[in-house]
């Protein structure tokens, strides 16, 4: 045996023991409680859907999942803290699709999210309407599309903040339908809605969720869904691209990321264990009553969703000239 052969084998098989702890490290996992930050406000429906999914997953893997908030620079830092966990599943993030998909492209950063997070499970979705003001003269959205054009700059609207996803679906709306509204930012969308109920601001772009209240007591009006279908929750009204705003199509949704390097198996068996927990249901009939739904996504198909998004919004970003403010 040569000398060079002989130094090989002897790496080979100084080698084996760590490659092989490294598989019965994740054959062993979850060996501890998993730690899921959440890169929204406590209250908000993602959050709430987190919550809903980690218990069920909780019992299902036998080890606590513990959630807890991290708030800041829309999500941002909370992205940041999820990549700088040690690759080992026990360390994940659950953020806004925009965090990825958006914010990326309206700054400068040496954090990129797109290659320093990997996604895990679709957690929710939130199908959207475009919601007014009671008080605005239009009660279809065909009514209030040719008020704003005739109006142009006089309707203001509101977002949670420059960059949002109600910001960039605003944006894309106007763009397409012709429409000059004035941005409102707000620090999230809890205080913009209280200000479209009073009257501060006249419409927005945001999950039904929070506006299924307000609705019912003819505080707003919801003239069109966001989506690409009606929903049951409103089943007359039309959407967007029924209504002549042809190929509009916005719909927010929160994911489950982990730090890049995460082994695969541990990958496939937290999607898989998500999807099922969303498939339950009792959770179903809860979510589909407040207006949310269970996105059933593989890792792979959740990458191309985000590769497809990001392209359409540094589109649209570069043909509005949006800027953080």
């Amino acid at each position: 045996m040569n000398a060079r052969l002989r130094r090989r084998l002897l790496l080979g098989a100084a080698a084996l023991p760590l490659a092989t702890a490294g598989v019965q490290a994740q054959q062993a996992w979850p060996g501890k409680p998993v730690t899921v930050t959440v890169g929204l406000q406590a209250g908000t429906g993602s959050d709430i859907a987190v919550r809903n999914l980690m218990q069920k997953v909780s019992v299902a893997l036998g080890q606590p999942m513990v959630v807890t908030n991290l708030l800041g620079a829309a999500g941002q830092v909370a992205a940041q803290h999820g990549a700088k966990q040690p690759p080992d599943g026990y360390g994940l993030v659950a953020l806004s699709g925009a965090v990825v998909t958006t914010l990326p492209h309206l700054q400068r950063s040496n954090f990129s999210p797109l290659t320093e997070l990997v996604p895990v499970a679709m957690i929710v979705s939130f199908p959207s309407v475009i919601s007014v003001h009671k008080d605005v003269p239009a009660n279809t959205i065909q009514e209030f599309l040719a008020l704003a054009r005739r109006n142009p700059g006089q309707f203001r609207y509101a977002s949670g903040g420059v960059g949002s996803v109600q910001h960039t679906a605003m944006e894309q709306l106007k763009a397409m339908a012709g429409i000059d509204l004035l941005h409102v930012p707000y620090k999230g969308m809890a205080q913009a809605t209280t200000d479209l109920v009073g009257g501060q601001v006249h419409t927005a772009i945001q999950g039904v969720v929070a506006v299924i209240p307000f609705a019912k007591t003819g505080q707003v009006k919801v003239p069109a869904w966001t989506g690409q279908r009606r929903n049951p929750l409103f089943p007359d009204i039309p959407t967007l691209h029924e209504a002549g705003v042809t190929g509009y199509s916005f719909q927010s949704w929160t994911a489950l990321f982990a730090p890049a390097g995460t082994p695969a198996p541990i990958i496939e068996r937290l999607n898989a264990e998500v999807r099922k927990a969303a498939a339950a249901p009792d959770l179903v009939a809860q979510w589909t009553a407040n207006g949310m739904e269970a996105m059933d996504a593989t890792p792979a198909q959740i990458a191309t969703l985000i590769r497809e998004e990001n392209e359409q919004m540094a589109r649209l970003i570069r043909t509005t000239g949006m800027k953080l403010e």
